[in-house]
């Protein structure tokens, strides 16, 4: 299959791009800011925020399926749909967030069913995601479009400081401060087993809907932090903050609300959920070790 994949050089694209070059042709569309890792890949150069640039990149260009890892704002979304030839078949795949679901309307574990019009809480990011998917309904029949909701994302080549902010805090000897009582409740996916849902989807292997992609467990603040620990193999220090003046994001990689999601509809159409969430940071922290940098250790 010819695959275009809408950012593809920064961790989950990475991710995505490495596991469908294995068996197809992908093109990656991006600024060109970074360099490619993989001769077999075809760079196209375009800002998703000019449509004249993604006219001229896409307009004589067909595909079977394109994979949108980076529109995060509207404008992104529209631009791709106008440019984009249509051909027969074409399936598209969006990666969304769980970021999407309000919790004005509804109470986590959320459900694909449930109101997706953004939470005022991610500062944003969740509308946008939500008025990207609308647009991407409007534009794609529901036979073409398939749209993924992660809730947390970790693994290799991760740039955000989550894991490894904590990690690198543990292994130095500082202190974990940790938001109230530690139960607040999270979910992950590796960023490896959801290449892989991608990789079903644009196979065609998994019917196009609306997907919440996740682990089945859930964890406490506190048991995912002791898996990390465990992992190390080290004792953290973990302190409790509980001064409500002081904003968890201050001290501590995640926001202090629950973000679980029901994940039911993906384990129905037969797709496994990946590795277990202390094998896949085992392997997280050997890729770390080997090619990231732990040294850093945070202000306190």
């Amino acid at each position: 299959m010819r695959i275009l994949v809408l950012g593809g050089t920064r961790f989950v694209g990475r991710a995505i791009v490495d596991a469908l070059s294995g068996d197809h042709e992908v093109s990656v569309l991006n600024r060109a800011t970074r360099p490619l890792w993989d001769r077999r890949l075809t760079q196209v150069v375009a800002d998703r925020t000019d449509a004249g640039q993604m006219r001229r990149a896409l307009g004589g260009a067909f595909y079977d399926a394109v994979v949108d890892v980076s529109g995060t704002e509207p404008v992104h979304v529209s631009n791709v749909i106008r440019a984009l030839p249509r051909g027969d078949g074409l399936r598209y795949v969006y990666i969304s967030s769980a970021a999407v679901y309000n919790r004005l309307s509804a109470d986590p574990p959320f459900a694909e069913e449930d109101r997706a019009d953004g939470d005022a809480i991610w500062d944003g990011y969740g509308e946008a995601k939500a008025a990207c998917e609308t647009l991407l309904r409007d534009a794609f029949p529901s036979g073409a479009l398939t749209i993924l909701r992660p809730p947390y994302v970790y693994g290799p080549h991760n740039a955000e400081q989550r894991e490894q902010f904590l990690w690198a805090r543990m292994i130095s000897g500082r202190p974990v401060l940790v938001p109230g009582d530690g139960g607040t409740r999270i979910q992950f996916i590796d960023a490896r087993a959801l290449a892989r849902i991608v990789v079903t989807a644009c196979e065609g292997r998994l019917v196009p809907d609306v997907y919440n992609v996740g682990e089945h467990a859930t964890y406490s603040f506190l048991e995912y932090l002791r898996i990390l620990a465990r992992v190390a193999e080290v004792t953290p220090r973990l302190e409790m903050v509980t001064d409500t003046s002081i904003s968890p994001r201050d001290y501590f990689p995640f926001r202090d609300v629950e973000l679980t999601l029901e994940v039911s509809r993906l384990a129905a159409a037969g797709v496994t959920e990946g590795l277990p969430l202390t094998e896949g940071l085992a392997e997280t922290l050997a890729w770390f070790r080997r090619y990231g940098d732990l040294k850093h250790v945070p202000a306190p």
